[in-house]
């Protein structure tokens, strides 16, 4: 029911809704399914996400004056998960990375690693929801603690079961099950 339909006359009703686009000659990959770059009318920052000569983009998220890029080596093995990370900043100088997901400490590492592994853990089909658990978990800690670093190391399991606790107690059983998913790939 729209607000015209109780009572409110003079408020314009607008449908909207989410669509994603999608050129199927441009295959199903992540890479075949974004540009290479994303620039964001009025947010301030470039979200740099294809670059062929890198591999193939798994994942990619912009933050504030920053972008981050995960990419799968053409030689990527999966038995020894190394994966290349850009990092680039607001004035467009780029630092490369090299995440083994093998050794990452998610009681002490920084969200560049994280994303490296949570974007591991849903490329490879271990946890689907791990990218987005983790960028939800990040989203709430940065905004609770006004921190934006991305370098800064972090305890993020206590900060995914921070917010997994908070699922349940907001009754919300599907969020809930979608970080206690990720938290158990943590606990490992």
């Amino acid at each position: 029911m729209s607000i015209n339909g109780i009572g409110a006359v003079g408020y314009p009703v607008g449908r909207y809704e989410t669509r994603r686009r999608m050129n199927r000659t441009e295959g199903n990959n992540f890479t075949g399914k974004m540009n290479n770059t994303r620039n964001t009318q009025g947010t301030g920052f470039t979200l740099h996400i294809s670059n062929p000569e890198d591999g193939e983009a798994i994942g990619a998220m912009a933050d504030h004056d920053s972008s981050v890029t995960v990419y799968k080596p053409k030689d990527f093995d999966p038995a020894n998960p190394i994966y290349k990370v850009k990092i680039w900043d607001a004035n467009g100088n780029v630092t490369e990375r090299v995440v083994d997901v093998s050794k990452v400490d998610h009681g002490n590492c920084d969200e560049i690693d994280m994303f490296a592994y949570s974007s591991h853990l849903t490329d490879s089909g271990k946890c689907p929801s791990a990218q987005s658990a983790f960028m939800g978990a990040k989203s709430y800690y940065n905004a609770s603690n006004n921190d934006n670093s991305l370098f800064d190391k972090k305890n993020w399991m206590g900060i995914v079961k921070e917010v997994m606790q908070m699922q349940y107690d907001a009754g919300n059983l599907k969020g809930y099950l979608d970080y206690k998913q990720f938290w158990e790939f943590l606990e490992k």
